[in-house]
């Protein structure tokens, strides 16, 4: 009978910190050295209990970063009860792991005895020989070259479930050939546990809340974002969450909106030709029109109002995004207001100028003396 899978991990900052340190770091990024000069260190996890009676362990999972062959070495040890005897005596395992008055050298002569597996180096190993229902570990970091080793992530997996039991009983009946194909049957079975691992994972990275980084922009793509790097990851997120609708959008006056009001936070101004038409035959406006506007008829002018003032990188990509937004025929000019008044040029009352009146200069270390005023002449 198949039974469901478990495990314990570590891979967070309180994992690590549960277990006792001889010379050892523990941080969000996992553990190592903490002093390279005494070159080894030694770390005892807390005990872990499954619950179950001679519980057969499947997989041992480890992610970090060996220097050599024997920069990092594991030793396992399990028992059935979570006191254990030595010279004579009951130890609480769980309250000689959590001692450090007690030596590291104290520790691995009272564990000694249930001792059932060391590894060097680990990866991802079978413990199809590991048995025992309470399980505690040891880990010894050695450095070289001047730097640590480290590991990051720790998994480990049980009850044991392999392949062997799928096969004829005359596979199973002989128990050292049956060992040997079940050894042989688990490389396949984890790299298709992995794979299926993998596989349930997929619509996660196509969640547009979830992913994050390289793989955001390599989903932009998808609906044809160009150049994402131009984007935070807030913006990347919008964009492939509304990418249907705004493609269906592309070309337009309002797609170009949006993706102006997406990078600066505010919705610009956009004057094409045709909206000055009216105007044109005005005597005393057309010529103020054309010098603000343009006279082509393939050319529009954006106008953008931000609520601070854009730097050149900043006006740069914003050059960028419109020049991707707009029709390959049409030509765009841009132009970022300034919070006051030039006369015949880009000055709109009550967006980037209003009427008021100044008040008396006071040298109060807060005000300043305005930027232009009119005042009445004198009588």
């Amino acid at each position: 009978m198949r039974h469901p899978t478990k495990y314990f991990i570590w891979n967070k900052l309180s994992d690590f910190r549960r277990g006792s340190h001889y010379n050892m770091d523990a941080s969000s990024s996992g553990i190592q050295l903490a002093n390279i000069q005494q070159e080894e260190g030694y770390y005892y996890s807390r005990l872990l209990d499954t619950r179950e009676k001679q519980m057969q362990w499947h997989r041992l999972l480890v992610e970090g970063e060996t220097i050599s062959e024997s920069s990092i070495r594991v030793w396992i040890y399990t028992s059935e009860s979570p006191m254990i005897y030595a010279e004579d005596k009951e130890w609480n395992v769980e309250n000689v792991l959590g001692d450090t008055t007690i030596s590291q050298k104290e520790k691995q002569r009272l564990f000694q005895p249930y001792l059932v597996r060391v590894i060097d180096n680990p990866k991802d190993c079978l413990l199809h020989d590991v048995q025992g229902r309470y399980l505690w570990f040891c880990i010894r970091f050695v450095a070289q070259s001047g730097r640590s080793p480290s590991i990051m992530k720790m998994k480990w997996i049980f009850p044991k479930n392999t392949w062997l039991q799928y096969l004829p009983d005359i596979y199973q009946d002989n128990q050292e050939s049956a060992s040997f194909v079940e050894r042989y049957l688990g490389m396949f079975q984890s790299l298709y546990q992995d794979m299926t691992a993998a596989i349930w994972k997929v619509p996660q990275y196509l969640d547009a809340d979830v992913v994050t980084g390289p793989f955001l922009e390599w989903l932009t793509s998808w609906i044809s974002v160009e150049d994402s790097y131009l984007w935070n990851e807030e913006q990347l997120r919008y964009l492939l969450k509304h990418g249907i609708e705004l493609y269906h959008k592309r070309g337009t006056v309002q797609y170009l909106e949006e993706m102006v009001r997406l990078y600066t936070g505010r919705s610009p101004f956009i004057v094409e030709q045709h909206d000055l038409e009216a105007y044109l035959d005005q005597s005393g406006y057309a010529e103020e029109l054309r010098i603000l506007y343009g006279a082509d008829n393939y050319t529009f002018t954006v106008i953008v109002d931000c609520e601070k003032q854009i730097s050149n990188r900043d006006y740069q990509v914003l050059t960028r995004i419109i020049e991707q937004a707009k029709p390959a025929h049409m030509e765009s000019n841009i132009i970022v207001l300034e919070p006051y008044i030039f006369l015949d040029q880009h000055s709109y009352l009550g967006i980037n100028s209003v009427l008021g009146r100044y008040g008396t200069l006071v040298l109060d270390g807060q005000s300043s003396i305005p930027f232009a005023a009119l005042t009445e002449p004198e009588r």
